[in-house]
């Protein structure tokens, strides 16, 4: 996992000096190498910041280029397939990265290539020939990328921060209101006027030409139990791959039980205030699997400067108050511990929103959609009046569609990328590498649109997921409170004044309105 960026200018605009500079906006996404590559007398800059999780040599730092010198890459992300990628495709790498893989595959085959990745990725591809390019992100949009396109070219990067400081976009009010109701901008956009979120499952083209290459497909089958087990605990296995050690969020749940249980993890770590933590259940868990676990308490006191700390590093708003608990549970772990494997992704696979899935399931049944009052009071963090292009959004998104569809298309394409990007920079703020094997096109390709009475039921959600922890034996997590990373700072507060007390913190170590 690392940090990208790349521009592709008309004419002399930014140096090689002035891109080193805005890779230092987001070196903590890679503290193990800088370096930035200029090509056709500036007119192409390559920057990359790495963390060094497979091959950590320097051999495979990048900007990388290919062996027969024509294709320039820069990448964020893990192909977790790239060792069977090399043997099927006959792959001649000089190194064991899966940098080389993709770049060497995708000169081989072009874009077809990006139907063959299982992993979370965002790079950029160059051409040096044609002069083209082809920048992508993964499918559920686990790796962040944003870009700006102006008179004077293209800019892509791993943060907007750095694209709105190289081309001096100042703040996009419109995103800033989106954020008070639904902790993120509305999905293509980003908290500066004119960067833009590229979507997951999509790529961006040279002449500026955008596609899909993955889009969510009802599953071409009835839900079957053994079918779904035995892909997860493949899907985790393979997250796995790594050079460097790897350890594990615990909380007391479902969801990191299970991760942990199908992994060869040894090490665990749960994090939580003295009164709001999950640890008990956690050391339950970690006992009958035979794993170390390790529990970190914090204060309220250091999570809101947690806040402040981790909001003058990213420059933008944090999204939820638990970053503060994923970074210093991060921080606490060993500098060899890179890779973090986690449990996001599960609640939108199996409705693990109670209270929002079961008032959509009901009003499915009843073959009606969800009103969009019903639905902010259910989902929304604010108060008063929608912001309209949210409002806009949630009412294309959702004509048409029974109340469950509309919810769980809400849930993959909004809700999920915005926990993703809040795991990323959590983690990698304290230079770790978060992996989340639920959020896998492979595990949606078998649960999206499946029938509610699949996953939930009047008492329960999850329901395939309990059923495999009561077949390993696992049952503690099924009968324990959910508190999972909490954090509440504001004693007694409603959900819509904690999190208006953690906005009100945000916006004032940014100095936005």
């Amino acid at each position: 996992m690392c940090g990208l960026l790349f521009m592709d200018q008309q004419a002399a605009g930014v140096s090689p000096q002035q891109a080193q500079a805005a890779l230092a906006l987001q070196a903590w996404r890679g503290p193990d190498a800088q370096a930035v590559k200029s090509l056709s007398g500036g007119r192409w800059l390559l920057g990359h910041n790495r963390l060094a999780i497979i091959d950590p040599t320097a051999q495979a730092d990048q900007p990388m280029r290919s062996q027969d010198g024509r294709w320039w890459i820069v990448f964020n992300g893990e192909i977790y397939n790239h060792r069977a990628l090399r043997e099927r495709h006959q792959l001649a790498c000089r190194t064991q990265s899966d940098t080389e893989v993709l770049l060497e595959g995708y000169a081989q085959l072009g874009p077809a290539f990006l139907q063959e990745l299982e992993g979370m990725y965002a790079f950029v591809i160059l051409d040096t020939l044609s002069g083209t390019w082809l920048a992508a992100r993964d499918p559920l949009g686990i790796k962040p990328l944003f870009v700006h396109q102006g008179a004077q070219g293209v800019c892509l990067a791993s943060e907007a921060r750095v694209v709105a400081h190289l081309a001096q976009r100042p703040v996009d009010e419109a995103s800033l209101a989106e954020w008070r109701w639904i902790r993120r901008p509305v999905p293509g956009h980003s908290y500066f006027a004119g960067v833009n979120e590229l979507l997951p499952g999509t790529w961006l083209r040279s002449d500026g030409q955008t596609g899909r290459f993955w889009a969510l497909t009802p599953a071409a089958r009835p839900f079957d139990q053994a079918e779904f087990e035995a892909t997860l605990s493949d899907v985790v296995r393979e997250h796995e791959t790594s050079d460097v050690a790897n350890v594990a969020l615990l909380s007391g749940g479902i969801d990191s039980t299970l991760v942990l249980g199908l992994s060869q993890v040894q090490q665990a770590y749960s994090i939580g205030l003295p009164d709001q933590h999950e640890f008990d259940g956690a050391r339950q868990t970690a006992d009958q699997l035979g794993r170390a676990l390790r529990c970190v308490t914090v204060t309220a006191e250091q999570v809101e400067a947690g806040w402040r700390a981790l909001t003058r590093l990213r420059g933008e708003p944090l999204s939820v108050p638990n970053e503060a608990l994923i970074h210093a549970v991060c921080q606490a772990m060993a500098p060899n511990e890179k890779v973090v494997l986690t449990g996001e992704g599960a609640d939108e696979l199996m409705f693990g929103y109670d209270r929002l899935c079961r008032r959509a399931a009901e009003e499915q049944a009843a073959g009606r959609g969800l009103d969009a009052a019903t639905f902010w009071s259910l989902y929304g963090y604010a108060e008063g009046q929608v912001p309209e292009r949210l409002a806009d959004h949630w009412a294309e998104l959702t004509r048409g569609k029974l109340a469950l569809d509309a919810v769980e298309d809400w849930l993959f394409t909004v809700h999920l990328p915005g926990l993703l990007r809040r795991m990323d920079f959590a983690a990698m703020a304290a230079s770790k590498e978060a992996r989340v094997p639920f959020a896998d096109r492979r595990l949606v390709a078998l649960c999206y649109r499946q029938p509610a009475a699949t996953k939930i039921d009047a008492h329960h959600s999850k329901w395939p997921l309990r059923h495999m922890l009561s077949r390993l034996g696992l049952e503690g997590p099924l009968t324990r409170p959910k508190i999972g990373f909490a954090v509440q700072t504001a004693a007694g507060a409603s959900r819509q004044a904690a999190y208006q007390h953690f906005q009100d913190i945000v916006l004032k170590e940014l100095s936005w309105s």
